[in-house]
């Protein structure tokens, strides 16, 4: 996995990266290569990609502000294929066969992927744990609060099934 990835993984619940560097194993013995464009996110950058499209200039790529994101929980991560080889441009488009060899190895690994949910803004490139719902629930965002420095106690909740649906 290229150094971004791992940067982006060194943040999120361990149990989700654990299974996001299976997955990348598994494909890169395909010949496929992921870069994690994404993982944890803070309130404020949660609230400035709701703000795209919105109040400030470029598309609109989320319905979820701060606290309403898996990202903000370190429970999910937006990866893409690497179009050739394990660096340069990246694949977008998720009804490539590439793109979908992607999304089957993450499924292996038993993560739930937001180009099944039904909605409009189709979240193709977000993975998250699953049995944990699309959105954090109540109890989460109350866990949550102003959003925690430390997030192992709600990591432990989630891989334990106190948050499942």
């Amino acid at each position: 996995m290229d150094p971004r990835s791992e940067t982006a993984l060194s943040s999120v619940c361990p149990e989700f990266a654990t299974k996001v560097r299976a997955a990348s194993d598994a494909l890169n013995a395909d010949g496929t290569f992921i870069l994690v464009v994404s993982g944890l996110r803070s309130a404020d950058e949660q609230n400035a990609l709701y703000a795209q499209g919105r109040t400030t200039t470029g598309k609109i790529v989320t319905n979820a502000k701060a606290g309403q994101s898996m990202h903000n929980y370190g429970l999910a991560a937006d990866i893409v294929p690497y179009t050739t080889g394990n660096s340069g441009q990246v694949n977008w488009n998720a009804s490539t066969p590439q793109f979908q060899h992607m999304v089957a190895a993450m499924k292996a690994q038993g993560l739930e992927w937001g180009g099944d949910w039904k909605g409009s803004l189709g979240d193709f490139d977000h993975f998250q744990l699953t049995e944990l719902p699309a959105s954090p629930s109540i109890a989460m965002r109350t866990d949550y609060g102003a959003g925690p420095a430390d997030l192992s106690a709600i990591w432990d909740k989630a891989t334990t099934g106190a948050y499942a649906v």
